[in-house]
């Protein structure tokens, strides 16, 4: 594997436009070593051990466009890598010459890092007010993106883990918590592809809290193929704290037959099926009162007009009854 040292950063210079500074994959890989120091347009990085930068893009961006963002107070500055770097010991220093604040006092700016996917990592370090820059030292922490907020900005939440398996045809997703300081809720995400988000739920918080404290959601309808889950931590004053990303896989042999809600209230009867099938619905004495073909995935029975009373509910060899009221 051809190796660029920063001793030759010269020749990678060319990598560099639009405000961006790019590394190619294996063949081209960028290597800061140890005690060297790697300037990038107001960004510092000096590791105290060798550090690869390999197929990733480092973008600063003089805006408030963090996806998902820190919170609304932020200065309008943030640098971010197109791949989670490995993990970073070293120093880190942020030039905010420049920038804009947004009303944020200079004394009161801190350092906060986003590794991945996970939540943001608040630090402590002070700036140094007379060149414009804050600077702080890091252990093991990947690095994806970075900016400047306010110190007075507490994150509401500390994580602890966040977890996903399947049973039985489901996703029960778990998580903990170490603190929470004036928490909402938890608003719970899925996507099939990483990329598109839906809420799919929402699970009250313990709203203020020194110790652990541990929560459940069962996602009942996950879709054959992989499943991505997030959280989004709602505080009661607006702010947002978010986890990393988790996943599972099921197989079509996995996705059962499932019925929703039940009993009927409204006429509606959800049905998530593994495959398109015809679906039939028989009353308590064994009467055919429904037929009809339904794609897989999860469809909408119309039930409204049926007595109230059990009914089984039959797709291919499956069979589960249910009760309209």
């Amino acid at each position: 594997m051809k190796k660029l040292l920063l001793s030759s950063a010269i020749a990678s210079m060319a990598l560099v436009s639009h405000g961006q500074f790019s590394v190619g994959s294996d063949a081209n890989s960028f290597v800061v070593k140890s005690g060297e120091i790697f300037h990038y347009d107001g960004l510092t990085l000096t590791p105290s051990s060798d550090l690869a930068l390999t197929s990733t893009t480092l973008t600063k961006t003089d805006a408030k466009t963090i996806t998902p963002a820190l919170n609304n107070n932020y200065i309008s500055r943030y640098f971010s890598f197109s791949n989670t770097t490995p993990a970073f010991t070293g120093t880190v220093r942020f030039s905010y010459l420049g920038a804009s604040l947004n009303g944020i006092s200079e004394s009161a700016l801190r350092m906060y890092i986003r590794p991945g996917t996970s939540t943001w990592i608040a630090r402590t370090d002070a700036p140094d007010q007379v060149n414009d820059y804050v600077e702080s030292t890091l252990s093991s922490i990947t690095l994806n993106t970075l900016t400047l907020s306010d110190a007075s900005f507490t994150l509401p939440v500390t994580w602890l883990r966040f977890t996903a398996v399947k049973k039985q045809g489901t996703s029960v997703l778990n998580w903990s918590t170490a603190s929470e300081l004036n928490t909402q809720d938890f608003l719970v995400q899925h996507s099939t592809n990483n990329s598109v988000w839906m809420s799919i739920g929402a699970v009250k918080a313990a709203g203020n809290a020194n110790t652990q404290s541990d929560y459940t959601y069962v996602h009942q309808t996950p879709s054959a193929g992989i499943n991505y889950y997030r959280l989004i931590q709602r505080d009661l004053d607006g702010k947002l704290s978010y986890s990393k990303v988790v996943s599972v896989q099921l197989d079509k042999s996995d996705i059962k037959l499932q019925a929703f809600p039940n009993p009927v209230l409204d006429g509606k009867l959800n049905v998530l099926l593994k495959e398109a099938t015809l679906v039939r619905l028989f009353d308590a004495s064994g009467k055919q009162v429904l037929s009809q073909q339904l794609n897989a995935g999860l469809q909408v029975l119309q039930v409204k007009g049926l007595p109230g009373g059990v009914y089984y509910l039959q797709a291919g060899s499956e069979a589960i009854s249910i009760v309209i009221k």
